[in-house]
């Protein structure tokens, strides 16, 4: 009997070591509601309405051309959740990240900062100007990639594409599992139609490394769906995830490890380096941008998502990579999107957490690459020194060796974008977000009036999402209209019935 009780206490408390030892569940923020799979006007009550944007104007609202309807569909803001735009530009790199007191980021270069104003270019409206006090924190670019060795897909070409029947994972919910899931090249980017599929090509990988690239994992009709995905670096195989001298990251909404594989004798062998990270991907959408920081020299790494570092990792032994390989491979049944991957030189510094860029200090706070911090009050920004008057006099920061930039009174932006009601929030392709009143866009071109900015014109092709009636009620159904409905919602529409809320008399 006291033989069984001491069985049961000693199997609790190892229970009880083991849970306290296990990493917290990490969550990260969303990058937006953009879907990069399809462009859809999604209603508050749970309509999807996919199709082609054509314009928004004040008078008629959003103007839709539905697939195979004719003619468009004039659809009112109110019952309006979000809609989603397939874009293809390409993102511009080497920008720094200025955030806001309202919540707005947007990626720029910072030509100028005094007492009153900041000055920005190489946004998606161009200059822009706005108050000092609108100001909370700027991430240098410096931060950020050095020389870039790849961006792309650009081509089905450059791409070496298989399937591999052993890459089947475990799903959360019933699907038929299948291991022969195909890559295949569209809209500059690589699409999987399920488990297996892989996606490969060479790389002259730096010495310090950083390796990026967006994934969608959304699934038209569902309202959640799930990933696992591979990707092997620095391998010496192409054709196989798991026969290759090489490192394997493996990513899923519940979490990510990597591991190393190197061959003994005639067979693999994988060895998990560390601990797996536990992340939150659930309550963000369907889609996050993947950072992985190499360091070969030192065999270390660094994952973030989203911008927010989630894991490191140290290789004890000698570096497993022994090629020029970087390999995608899907292991669950359900479709990704993998897009803007880009390869490039890694300047060795850790990235700013999104944690550090939202502090609110007593002070302007610069803090530099090498960890050092100096406190004062900031005078200038301009001509790549950052000016800051301290406790023991004045003195200029290199840009390029400061690694974030805080500022102590961003309090104006808070009180200005509260007293608007009715703004829309723009996610913007690698440029951040911005809230503001909906002008117009027609023509590629938005014109907006930000709480910030004052009034603007964006580009419209660096628009990824808006959602509108931020603060109403969602219906989650995710029901998407057929053809049928949509013809008799549009003939109902004509005879001033319909589900979508009747338009606004422009004469009011």
């Amino acid at each position: 009997m006291f033989r069984l009780y001491f069985i049961l206490l000693g199997a609790l408390l190892m229970g009880t070591q083991v849970h306290a030892a296990r990493a917290p569940m990490m969550t990260v923020p969303a990058l937006g509601k953009a879907s990069a799979n399809v462009e859809a006007v999604y209603m508050l009550n749970g309509d999807i309405i996919s199709g082609k944007f054509l314009k928004f104007d004040p008078k008629v609202g959003l103007v839709w051309e539905a697939n195979n309807i004719q003619p468009a569909i004039q659809i009112d803001p109110a019952g309006i959740d979000r809609v989603t735009f397939n874009s293809t530009t390409s993102v511009q790199s080497g920008l720094s990240r200025v955030l806001l007191a309202n919540g707005d980021s947007i990626s720029c270069q910072v030509d100028l900062l005094d007492a009153e104003r900041v000055v920005m270019s190489k946004t998606p409206a161009g200059q822009l100007e706005l108050k000092r006090s609108h100001l909370k924190s700027i991430v240098p670019a410096t931060t950020g990639s050095g020389r870039i060795v790849y961006a792309g897909p650009v081509s089905d070409k450059e791409w070496v594409f298989g399937t591999s029947k052993k890459a089947n994972g475990n799903v959360p919910f019933a699907a038929k599992p299948s291991g022969n899931g195909k890559f295949a090249f569209n809209a500059n980017a690589i699409t999987s139609t399920g488990s297996g599929a892989t996606a490969g090509r060479e790389v002259e990988f730096p010495d310090k490394a950083l390796i990026e690239f967006d994934l969608d994992w959304s699934t038209q009709g569902r309202n959640s769906s799930y990933f696992s995905l591979n990707v092997n670096l620095f391998t010496d195989n192409l054709k196989s995830p798991s026969n290759g001298n090489a490192y394997a990251l493996k990513l899923s909404q519940t979490g990510a490890n990597l591991a190393r594989q190197s061959k003994e004798g005639e067979d693999f062998v994988s060895d998990r380096l560390g601990a797996n990270a536990r992340v939150n991907l659930t309550g963000i959408g369907a889609r996050a941008r993947f950072s992985l920081r190499a360091n070969k020299k030192a065999r270390t790494f660094f994952l973030s998502i989203n911008g927010v570092q989630v894991a490191n990792w140290k290789d004890k032994e000698a570096f497993a990579g022994k090629g020029k390989g970087l390999l995608f491979s899907s292991r669950a049944p359900y479709p990704i999107k993998i897009s803007n991957i880009r390869i490039s030189e890694w300047n060795g510094n850790k990235p700013v957490a999104s944690v550090d860029a939202n502090f609110r200090p007593k002070q302007d706070t610069v803090r530099m690459l090498n960890g050092d911090t100096l406190t004062g009050a900031i005078t200038r920004i301009q001509d790549g020194r950052v000016r800051i008057k301290s406790s023991f006099g004045e003195v200029g920061v290199p840009w390029v060796n400061s690694s974030l930039i805080l500022f102590a009174n961003a309090n104006q932006g808070d009180a200005n974008q509260q007293k608007q009601k009715g703004l829309v929030r723009a996610t913007l392709k690698g440029a951040g977000n911005l809230d503001f009143a909906l002008i117009s866009w027609e023509d590629g071109k938005l014109e907006v009036d930000s709480p910030a900015f004052g009034r603007v014109t964006l580009n419209g092709a660096m628009v990824e999402s808006l959602t509108f009636n931020t603060k109403s009620k969602r219906n989650k159904a995710g029901k998407e209209l057929t053809k049928k409905e949509l013809k008799k919602l549009q003939r109902e529409k004509e005879k001033g019935r319909g589900n979508l809320p009747p338009l606004p008399d422009p004469k009011r």
